[in-house]
């Protein structure tokens, strides 16, 4: 996703003009006290240790405004989830 669907034009647009992008990336063994962390942060955010899970969240409430279960590996329908989030939510 990160290298074949974020940057292509109808989703990099939303995420570079709509959105603020983070990520948590729980896979580190270097540091693994903080993959714990990222991990219990992760479970506590979605209620799940799988990947990759995207989530649309208003920075004022806190409310989860879409989700994203799993890859999705083609630009509209990814654009579409984005759009439909912002827009007045989209779970699934």
């Amino acid at each position: 996703m990160e290298e074949n669907i974020f940057p292509l034009p109808a989703v990099a647009g939303i995420l570079e003009n709509e959105l603020v992008e983070a990520r948590l990336h729980n896979d580190g063994r270097e540091r693994p006290e903080l993959t714990r962390s990222i991990k219990a942060l992760q479970l506590e955010m979605t209620g799940s240790y799988s990947t990759p899970i995207y989530l649309v969240i208003d920075p004022e409430s806190g409310e989860v405004l879409g989700r994203r279960d799993g890859a999705l590996l083609d630009e509209q329908r990814f654009a579409a989830f984005l759009r439909q989030a912002l827009d007045g939510g989209g779970r699934g």
